[in-house]
């Protein structure tokens, strides 16, 4: 995986390039004290998943905002003292896939790089439920009939929502998982979501209402810690 870290603090930042430099399964491609006003920096980088240690200042959350209009195909993690409730949930309104606070051991950090590298929310249960919530609202308020999804996408929708993996979803439909995630990348846009969890959830809320595929046993399940 491919990994960034902007960092004001330059021990902190050393510390945490050596650990992920230290780990087979990362790649270290970008280190920076802060967020650079030439966004081809990271660009050229293209991390996966951005490391983004703050000081806790609003306009810190302003450079999230920005970073993720710009560039939405780098996932941002938040380095922050403490993860709180509301810490965690002005950092997904900013546009982060979650906080990680520095009371964490290196486990939890990959972890943590896994989930978020596979388009997943790293956030406490409240504020997953927080944001499902919000989510809800969000669909209730403009769904539609159909968003012209095909029986294929259908199937790969259905089975993303059980909790399987693109490989997974591959061997069920005798597909390769190139073609799975180019299915996924055409879902996403039809269903204007940009993650699993988000999938997930309008499978549950539109599925049955479209006449197709209802799951008999799964629900949707937020990532959490």
């Amino acid at each position: 995986m491919r990994v960034g870290v902007i960092s004001p603090y330059e021990l902190s930042r050393k510390g945490l390039c050596s650990l992920i430099s230290s780990c087979s399964n990362c790649a270290l491609v970008l280190e920076l004290p802060s967020i650079p006003e030439d966004l081809d920096i990271p660009r050229e980088a293209h991390p996966e998943v951005l490391l983004l240690q703050t000081g806790g200042c609003v306009s810190d959350l302003d450079g999230v905002s920005r970073l993720h209009k710009l560039l939405p195909k780098i996932k941002i993690l938040l380095f922050v003292d403490k993860a709180d409730e509301e810490t965690e949930w002005q950092a997904l309104r900013a546009g982060a896939r979650g906080c990680i606070s520095r009371s964490i051991d290196l486990n939890t950090l990959l972890k943590a790089f896994d989930f978020v590298g596979r388009g997943e929310l790293w956030v406490s249960r409240r504020v997953a439920a927080r944001a499902v919530e919000k989510l809800v609202q969000t669909e209730s308020a403009n769904s539609t009939t159909s968003n012209g999804l095909t029986r294929r996408e259908w199937e790969v929708l259905a089975l993303l929502a059980t909790g399987s993996r693109n490989k997974e979803i591959a061997s069920a439909l005798s597909l390769s998982e190139n073609t799975v995630k180019t299915h996924l990348g055409t879902i996403y846009r039809k269903i204007n979501v940009d993650c699993r969890l988000a999938a997930t959830l309008y499978y549950f809320e539109h599925g049955k209402s479209d006449g197709e595929f209802p799951l008999k046993s799964a629900s949707p399940q937020a990532k959490r810690k």
